[in-house]
């Protein structure tokens, strides 16, 4: 990825340019925020900006003891590249009215004017990548979003043609085929046509970052990949033909295999990547071995996206226990993706 910020960071100290946000005002991101930005192992890998309300952050930072991380306070990205500590674009907003644990439509708006902010600095290159804070779907609703989520609302405002969801962890990669919807929604998702083109993208966008031909495995829906259809027809009918396909165009995929086994192949390094059918087939098993560090990228967008695994956990926000360490991660692996390919 050629972009001028990237550049830039790598020509000095290979340290990019990463925008971050703080998802939602009332949940735990402004303060994971402040912890991330104090963190050595996230300021070492990039130059942060962070996009937020300089009172509320304050007053995050202030009530739950948290140092201050921030070099200055801004209004535009800094033309030079040469700081170290983070600096914080002010946003405003109605902090008044965020109250840990409260969702609100002001809550929502600002999540959604962040990462608006966000977007329109990495599309004018001003910033090399993305990483975000967990949103609230109920508050992003409330303002008046129509978009499920982060990848749904980063797709349309980035104008990608195809995006798609991946979980990374240091022991295993995992793509979702359908993303924010009800299972009985996903399900209709499981279409030869579609497996395919996901198949695709992951393949492409593993070479992009990596600069390696990925083993990719598909999971199956069914108990035991289906027993031959005794279980299910759809392994049968949409999966397998859906991998013959790509392998005709010279992909390696593997499947489907049954899903209560094929995680912990991919873990055991048979496999690069494993295709999830569902949000909650990848979700689950990536969460139990991640223990906080895995990470949301998001493929196919024209600029580099990371996120949290978590959500906004409403239940523990203003509480002072909620853990950095997935966001330090997220902030380290997209540093590693905006300098080019890697061995993965």
């Amino acid at each position: 990825m050629k972009k001028k910020a990237a550049a830039e960071g790598a020509a000095e100290g290979d340290k990019p340019v990463l925008a971050v946000t703080c998802g939602d005002p009332c949940g735990v991101g402004p303060e994971i925020v402040l912890r991330a930005a104090a963190e050595e192992r996230a300021t070492k890998a990039a130059r942060l900006v962070v996009l937020g309300s300089e009172k509320h952050l304050r007053q995050t930072a202030r009530e739950l003891k948290i140092r201050w991380p921030f070099a200055n306070v801004v209004g535009d990205v800094p033309c030079s590249r040469r700081w170290e500590r983070p600096v914080l674009l002010d946003l405003g907003g109605c902090c008044e009215q965020w109250l840990p644990g409260k969702i609100s439509a002001s809550a929502g708006k600002a999540a959604v004017d962040a990462i608006e902010r966000a977007v329109a600095l990495a599309l004018d290159e001003r910033v090399a990548g993305i990483v975000t804070a967990p949103i609230h779907k109920e508050a992003l609703s409330l303002a008046g979003c129509s978009d499920p989520g982060h990848t749904e609302m980063l797709e349309r405002l980035s104008g990608a043609r195809k995006v798609g969801m991946l979980f990374w962890t240091p022991e295993m990669a995992v793509g979702l085929l359908t993303t924010h919807m009800s299972l009985r929604d996903a399900m209709k998702k499981i279409r030869c046509s579609r497996i395919a083109e996901m198949l695709g993208l992951f393949h492409d966008q593993w070479q992009r970052f990596f600069a390696t031909v990925p083993h990719i495995a598909v999971a199956a829906l069914n108990p035991h990949a289906g027993e031959g259809g005794r279980f299910g027809h759809e392994e049968i009918q949409e999966i397998l033909p859906a991998i013959e396909k790509v392998r005709e165009h010279g992909l390696r995929v593997d499947g489907p295999i049954p899903a209560d086994s094929v995680f912990a192949m991919a873990r055991e390094g048979r496999f690069d990547l494993v295709l999830a059918l569902y949000h909650d087939q990848a979700t689950i098993p990536v969460k139990l071995v991640s223990r906080q560090k895995s990470v949301n990228v998001t493929v196919g967008l024209p600029f580099v996206r990371t996120s949290v695994d978590h959500g906004t956990a409403m239940d523990i926000a203003g509480k002072g226990v909620a853990s950095a360490d997935s966001l330090v991660a997220a902030i380290r692996l997209a540093a590693r993706l905006c300098l080019g390919p890697r061995p993965a």
